[in-house]
């Protein structure tokens, strides 16, 4: 978003960046929200498939969670492993010459990462020329976030349909869901990790994608939907009611920073719950991720919406697979 006019030099907080481009706003943002966005801001695209391990490469990291058995929990090809994501098969070859090179002595791991960074997977990854399939999974997600966390970060899976393929993220309970995790920023100390549909959403990428035009009092009318055809992980920064027209919204920190402004991308509330409920064949949902000792005060909380709390199935295997 905007970086605020009179920066003294520090780093601008995600309230200013907001405020900027929102005047007269009021973003309930998340627990360390300004450690995750200097993390984020200091992150370039994501790789071809990792969008739900890019998520956690801020947000472990802002939350005190820097390593694992010695590994960077800020480094994407790490967290890549830890989630079972599955690659695209085209990946593959340029990620293996750089590993033959550093086997052979040809570079040292610290030049390979240096100059390869973006192609080299340092840590065993699957594969695959499916689109569906490449990715990863709601349950290599939550499996990264408890492993990176040791245990410590529990991820409370809120798919959008139930088995059956019923819409359990109804527009009454998905307001209530926000509701509830608006209120309780500070004492459940939330994260949320969204899985859904790009095209159901406002195309953050368009000319029209303006602050002036989201301002609007029906942006949809003035911003195409998205056409980009995939299904995408992000991560919540934070949450508002747009005074003039009493609807929510979410700010969202996106894994590409063409999307959105700089990656950071408002989408309508009601748009993203569309999104969650996906309608091209696969699941999508919530991952509420909050500290262990709080997790079975906000699971119980969330059953009392009549949320049922589990895994959804979008396509790309879980982790051992």
């Amino acid at each position: 978003m905007t970086t605020p006019t009179g920066s003294t030099g520090a780093h601008p907080t995600v309230a200013g960046r907001f405020t900027a481009d929102f005047p007269g706003e009021r973003l309930v943002a998340v627990d360390r929200v300004d450690a995750m966005a200097a993390l984020f801001d200091g992150l370039g695209h994501q790789r071809p498939a990792t969008c739900g391990a890019y998520v956690l490469a801020y947000l472990l990291p802002a939350v005190g969670f820097l390593s694992l058995e010695g590994h960077d929990l800020a480094a994407e090809d790490f967290l890549a492993h830890l989630a079972g994501v599955v690659v695209e098969e085209d990946e593959v070859e340029a990620s293996d010459e750089v590993s033959r090179r550093v086997a052979s002595g040809e570079l040292t791991e610290a030049e390979a990462r240096e100059r390869f960074g973006r192609v080299w997977y340092r840590f065993p990854v699957r594969s695959s020329r499916d689109p569906i399939v490449s990715g990863a999974s709601a349950a290599g997600v939550a499996r990264a976030v408890e492993r990176g966390s040791g245990g410590r970060l529990v991820p409370l899976p809120v798919a959008s349909r139930l088995d059956d393929g019923t819409v359990q993220l109804t527009a009454d309970r998905w307001d209530a869901l926000l509701d509830i995790l608006a209120a309780h920023v500070g004492d459940w100390r939330w994260h949320a990790i969204l899985n859904y549909e790009t095209d159901r959403l406002l195309r953050p990428t368009d000319p029209a994608y303006t602050p002036l035009n989201l301002r609007a009092p029906e942006p949809e009318r003035l911003i195409p939907h998205d056409d980009w055809g995939v299904g995408h992980f992000v991560g919540i920064a934070g949450t508002w009611t747009m005074s003039t027209t009493g609807r929510r919204w979410l700010l969202l920190f996106d894994t590409y920073k063409c999307r959105g402004f700089d990656g950071y991308e408002p989408q309508p509330a009601e748009l993203m719950r569309l999104g969650l409920c996906r309608t091209d064949g696969r699941g999508g949902g919530m991952l509420v991720v909050v500290p262990v000792e709080v997790s079975e005060r906000v699971a119980a909380a969330l059953h009392a919406l009549g949320l049922e709390l589990r895994l959804w199935d979008n396509g790309s295997p879980p982790p051992g697979e």
